[in-house]
């Protein structure tokens, strides 16, 4: 027998701004106006005032917001310190949770005895050689190979993610969210797109088949080189059109920002999102120049 009342919630429920997608700021405002319309009512009629209070609690629960139109009007009037301290939208940067001393003493000593030039590296290691037409750096016929070998449609493997973060597949955690995100031990590492996550994993695969020394640098620098290595592409990992730099402005639940976006002009996902302020310093947190 079908449960009524279950399945009209979940027409009722809005999972676009609910779960892992809430915006915070969205609920404290709309929580702060459902107390004070139940309190308003409540001097009048007591019974009345207690029906609305919970009605509009559980209106929040499943829907994000109470009133229409909460999450345009936050990013409106809400002061901008406010909306980054709650914002959710992804960026290279992971959330952090607290770690034991002792991890984190042993981080750091792995990084100080095996942290590499990354430029040097990938030149090494014949990932990377200098361009034929320009002063720059390209992509080797042989590195490029590798990777493309690599690009699939396949769903994507817990295990693979595990390979990268060199952990266990069962503390890999996939979360819901508008785009690739999961929690691994005690941190969220997240990606712009699919096509990102894709091209991290086949870059991490060809590094591995390219030298043992890969598995010897430090996991924060090696999860920047293969998003710096994001930057090299001229196909999409996931839909093989050409890339484009393009500007444009990136909606979060909270707040809104500039970005110049490297990605694929095909379906729309993008590679690398560097704010403006970033691209003036000229290099990104790996020492490589996007």
């Amino acid at each position: 027998m079908v449960d009524q009342s279950a399945s009209v919630l979940e027409r009722f429920r809005k999972p676009e701004y609910t779960g892992e997608n809430r915006c915070l700021p969205c609920t404290v405002v709309n929580v702060a106006i459902a107390l004070v319309c139940g309190i308003a009512i409540a001097t009048v009629a007591p019974p009345l005032g207690a029906v609305v209070l919970v009605g509009s609690l559980v209106a929040i629960y499943l829907r994000g917001y109470l009133v229409p139109g909460t999450p345009a009007l936050t990013k409106q009037y809400l002061p901008e310190w406010v909306l980054a301290r709650f914002d959710k939208a992804p960026n290279p940067i992971e959330e952090r949770r607290t770690e034991p001393m002792q991890e984190t003493v042993d981080r750091i000593e792995n990084r100080r005895e095996n942290a590499v030039d990354p430029e040097r590296f990938l030149l090494d290691v014949g990932a990377v050689e200098p361009c034929e037409h320009e002063d720059d750096l390209c992509l080797t016929d042989r590195f490029r190979g590798l990777l493309e070998d690599d690009d699939r449609e396949d769903p994507l493997d817990p295990a693979e993610l595990a390979a990268v973060f060199d952990t266990d597949p069962a503390s890999v955690e996939v979360l819901e969210r508008p785009y690739p995100a999961v929690r691994i031990d005690r941190r969220v590492r997240k990606w712009p797109s699919e096509a990102a996550l894709r091209s991290d994993l086949a870059a991490d695969d060809a590094l591995g088949r390219s030298t043992d020394r890969w598995d010897e640098v430090p996991l924060e620098q090696r999860l920047g080189i293969l998003s710096s290595l994001r930057s090299f592409r001229d196909r999409c990992p996931r839909c093989s059109g050409p890339i484009v730099v393009s500007d444009g402005t990136v909606e979060s639940c909270c707040r809104s920002y500039e970005v110049i976006t490297f990605g694929c002009s095909e379906c729309g996902d993008p590679l690398l999102e560097f704010s403006p302020d970033e691209l003036e310093l000229g290099r990104d947190e790996t020492g490589i120049t996007p």
